[in-house]
């Protein structure tokens, strides 16, 4: 075979990314009768020092972590599996990089993250966090407890994603062996290193342990003694100047020895953060921080891109038969003993029974149907479970077209006006930045005065006016079209009130609209030979959320993931241009995962029809739709679109 793919149990291997003190990480995909299904990342927790019994005893907690936490910075679709004996860890895939990794490329090829990324990194971590606070367990608000860089993925597009909650706070037991410590004491607190103990102050420690490294390009000594000598000695990786106040204060209160001089937890920690983030002094942006991982991930992007079309057209059938397994590569020295690689699985027997079975079944339903046939008529069939689910969807999805029909329909004059006054207030907001630009250029030529000054900071007052008046109008349409949308769904639905339990006729050409069951959920088992921790969310009661409503993506519990991408047609003046670069582009994703809009958020190259040619290539996306509170929602999906003519 061309690829080293590999079966482990469930799932396909394609990819191994890293290897480390945890174990390894893989991109994959579940294995589905037919094909391949959701892509996901493995990290298999087969180090040699991991505490496999603790892992293997924390499983179930989390799951029922990941039944409760949804965070658009949370690992989607979490689980912990234990394939072959070996403690795993399973997410939905998103395009990004483990943050270990991130840490050796920028130290091996001297580029160092940005301040302003490092700070964005950060807050993206003290969200994941955050979100866990609003989860109890036993009685006190859920701690991730080892927020090492292992379990931190920093994605293509600009985010930062949390994996291993419920379950990361066994893998202190790694401090037990000498050179998986020196791997990890770095990123946690003095109290931990001695109590082996998850806590929120702790957490805060590790926030600021990864901002440390982030920021000076080297981790913390893993001596906590040595810890604040290197703090005060501490120099910006990217210039080599010594820390700013500010920064210098922020991560003087994190990395307190004391516990009780930290801040009380991650959404205190990111309170400070976001005044310095958005109080003037830094510019921190997604885009930014997509651009910086596409320079230093290049390479890497591309193949992953390359490898993932070749991806789509795996044979699995050829994979579920018996071949030797390559050995595993050994970690790196530093861990002193190599690593297991999933070995083939000792499942694989049921899946061949399965396969085979698969075969049995499929001869014998061809040799019935020939010989039915040509003893009479066909007698239709009782519809299946999944044709009833099918004939619903499609009853749903009819429903929601007259809906939005009758949205726009209603809403078309109305929405116009907005429109222009929203593309007269966006043009007028435009203006003033370009009046702010050019005062600060001449204030930075030394044409200073109390005047300019005064005259840039009612620019800037006006510009934050007019910003708010946009997205509170953004805001009144939206509410409104909602609103339509609910009024005319009561419309279309009420005669179905009034049904009673025989099925009425329906005349020809009327729309079916099919009542939705009310599913109850299952209590969870009172009984069990060991006590499971009581998970409930902490948090207030939010309003409930309708279907298609629109939701921030930072609100949301699941973001958009891509299901069908369309390739880009590019113009052929981009092709003669021979450049290179990419378009970050804001696509609006309804609940059906089809793209409304999509407007270009930051482009390489303007001029050449290349952030057209991607524009209308992401209208043709199909996304699995974001979720909240498990409804369907709007949201804002981020979508890069690369492009490299040189070598055409």
């Amino acid at each position: 075979m061309s690829h080293d793919y590999r079966i482990f149990g469930p799932y396909m291997l394609f990819e191994e990314v890293r290897r480390d003190v945890l174990g390894h990480l893989y991109r994959g995909a579940e294995i589905e009768v037919g094909g391949l299904g959701r892509r996901v990342w493995i990290r298999t927790l087969d180090g040699p020092a991991v505490p496999t019994e603790d892992v293997r005893a924390a499983r179930e907690t989390g799951d029922r972590v990941a039944a409760v936490l949804k965070a658009a910075n949370v690992a989607a679709d979490a689980s912990f599996p234990e394939i072959d004996g070996t403690p795993t860890m399973v997410c939905t895939h998103v395009p990004s990089q483990p943050l270990g990794l991130l840490f050796e490329k920028v130290r091996s090829e001297a580029f160092p993250v940005p301040v302003d990324n490092s700070l964005l990194i950060l807050e993206k971590l003290a969200l994941a966090l955050t979100a866990g606070l609003a989860v109890e367990v036993g009685g006190s608000s859920l701690a991730h407890g080892f927020l090492h860089p292992g379990l931190v993925l920093v994605t293509h597009d600009g985010e930062a994603v949390v994996m291993g909650y419920g379950v990361a706070d066994q893998l202190l037991g790694l401090l037990d062996d000498e050179a998986a410590a020196r791997d990890v004491r770095p990123y946690l607190a003095p109290e931990v290193l001695v109590s082996r103990t998850a806590s929120k102050r702790g957490d805060v420690y590790s926030l600021g342990a990864i901002l440390f490294h982030l920021l000076t390009g080297e981790p913390l000594p893993d001596d906590p003694d040595a810890r604040p000598a290197a703090l005060d000695t501490a120099r910006l990786a990217d210039d080599g100047e010594p820390l700013p106040a500010d920064l210098r204060t922020l991560l003087g209160r994190a990395l307190a020895a004391r516990a009780d001089e930290r801040f009380s937890s991650a959404a205190d920690f990111k309170k400070e953060l976001d005044k310095l983030l958005y109080g003037g002094a830094y510019s921190p942006t997604t885009f930014n921080l997509a651009l910086f991982m596409d320079r230093l991930f290049r390479s890497e992007i591309e193949g992953e891109e390359k490898a993932q079309m070749a991806e789509r057209d795996v044979d699995v059938s050829a994979y579920l038969t018996p071949a030797p397994v390559p050995e595993a590569e050994p970690v790196p020295e530093e861990f002193e003993t190599a690593a297991v690689m999933p070995s083939r699985p000792r499942g694989r027997g049921p899946w061949i029974g399965l396969g085979a079975a698969v075969v049995v079944v499929a001869v014998a339903v061809g040799v019935w149907l020939v010989q039915d046939r040509a003893s009479g008529p066909v007698v239709p069939p009782t519809p299946t479970a999944e044709e009833i689910a099918a004939q619903k969807q499609a009853e749903d999805e009819r429903l929601q077209a007259m809906i939005q029909e009758l949205v726009q329909q209603r809403l078309a004059e109305k929405e116009t006006e907005i429109r222009d006054e929203l593309t007269q207030r966006q043009t007028q907001i435009e203006d003033l930045r370009r009046r702010l630009q050019e005062s600060e250029k001449r204030a930075s030529a030394g044409q200073v005065s109390a005047a300019e000054q005064q005259r840039q900071e009612e620019l800037q007052r006006q510009i934050a006016a007019a910003e708010e008046a946009q997205r509170l109008q953004e805001a009144a349409l939206e509410a409104e079209r909602q609103q339509i949308a609910d009024e005319e769904r009561s419309r279309i639905e009420e005669p179905d009130t009034e049904s009673n339990d025989s099925a009425p006729q329906t005349p020809t050409g009327a729309a079916v609209v099919a009542a939705a069951p009310t599913v109850t959920p299952s209590p969870p088992p009172t009984a069990t030979p060991t006590p499971s921790p009581v998970l409930k969310a902490t948090s207030t009661p939010e309003p409930v959320v309708t279907e298609n409503s629109f939701v921030e993506p930072s609100q949301v519990d699941a973001l958009p993931v891509v299901l069908r991408e369309e390739p880009a047609t590019w113009p052929r003046i981009a092709y003669q241009s021979r450049q290179r670069g990419m378009v970050i582009i804001q696509a609006t994703v309804n609940a059906d995962g089809v793209v409304e809009d999509a407007k270009v958020l930051r482009t390489d190259h303007d001029g050449l029809g290349i952030p057209e040619a991607a524009v209308d290539a992401v209208r043709k996306y199909r996304f699995k739709p974001g979720t909240k509170d498990g409804v369907r929602v709007k949201t804002y999906a981020t979508v890069t679109k690369r492009y490299n003519f040189r070598d055409r």
